[in-house]
């Protein structure tokens, strides 16, 4: 058996936003596995139907969280109205499985970004209502910061390293959830694979100070073991100190799964109305759970660090 058919499940994927980070990671790792078809989103003539396929993976996004924050418009129309299109046009053309990439910024959202995320969340969950009895179910996988995805603080870094000059931090406290390429490509295909309908599927991960991270890029492109960082405050547009992967309310519903990946929760929909008949399985967490950033399963160290940001691939332009 080819080891596609144990992630997704889906011989006939298509992506949007497949030029980002995520996109292109998806697409690679597709064709590599042996799909019969992957088609990327366009904005050409003949690029724009999703008959025949059978998945849809959607990772278009704003997400720059300093430079969003000044284009609301475009943030509405590309994260929430492309959302929204995206699923309706996949249960009109019939696709069985629709994957909508969120963020851990979409709980308890301080940004626009954020925001967006939560209510693109809102309505995968709530598609299935309508595209559930028609053969389409649609949910969601959240998690944190995609090592060396475009625009990030790593990159940032490498960039800042190799150069030889300061390394700007926003906050010396700040921490952040840490999923690199191939975790979070792994991650998306198990959860298109068991996708039942409503659920949010979220990773379990570790955390990075987002000073040590400043340390490693310092020592992983330099040699140093100090780094020359600087404080410069954090990026205009509302910038969290931590990140929550789960809130308050969804721990009281949420799953703990174990997979051949690792652990993952699961958050099944609070009041669905289609009749789902969803298995979903796992042990329930306690009351007085919380998953933050800043108190997470496991701290990276300087030296888990050094060694996934050597592997980085070079920022895709």
């Amino acid at each position: 058996m080819r080891r596609f058919d144990l992630l997704c499940g889906a011989h006939r994927v298509l992506i949007t936003g497949g030029t980002g980070s995520l996109g292109r990671a998806l697409v690679n790792r597709l064709l590599k596995d042996g799909a019969e078809r992957v088609v990327v989103f366009s904005r050409d003539e003949a690029k724009q139907a999703m008959w025949g396929v059978e998945a849809v993976v959607n990772a278009a996004a704003l997400k720059r969280v300093d430079s969003v924050s000044f284009h609301p418009t475009e943030v509405e129309k590309t994260n929430v109205t492309g959302t929204r299109n995206v699923i309706e046009a996949a249960m009109h053309a019939g696709v069985k499985k629709v994957l909508v990439i969120s963020s851990d910024k979409a709980v308890a959202p301080e940004n626009l970004y954020g925001a967006s995320k939560k209510m693109a969340e809102a309505l995968a969950v709530a598609a299935n209502r309508y595209a559930w009895p028609r053969g389409t179910r649609v949910g969601c996988v959240r998690y944190g910061n995609v090592l060396g995805s475009r625009g990030s603080a790593a990159h940032v870094f490498r960039r800042q390293a190799l150069l030889g000059q300061p390394l700007t931090v926003t906050d010396p406290t700040m921490t952040r959830f840490i999923i690199t390429m191939p975790q979070a490509v792994d991650f998306c295909l198990a959860a298109l694979r068991d996708l039942q309908g409503g659920e949010i599927f979220v990773p379990i991960l570790p955390a990075a100070r987002v000073w040590d991270l400043a340390l490693a890029a310092a020592e992983a492109w330099n040699g140093l073991t100090t780094s020359p960082a600087v404080v410069i405050g954090r990026r205009a547009g509302g910038e969290k100190l931590h990140e929550v992967l789960l809130s308050e309310d969804e721990i009281r519903r949420a799953l703990e799964q174990m997979t051949p990946m690792g652990g993952r929760f699961v958050v099944p929909p609070a009041a669905p109305s289609w009749d789902a008949q969803a298995a979903w399985m796992g042990e329930r967490l306690p009351l007085d759970f919380s998953y933050s950033s800043d108190l997470p399963p496991r701290i990276l160290t300087v030296g888990d660090l050094v060694p996934l940001l050597r592997e980085m691939p070079e920022e895709m332009i």
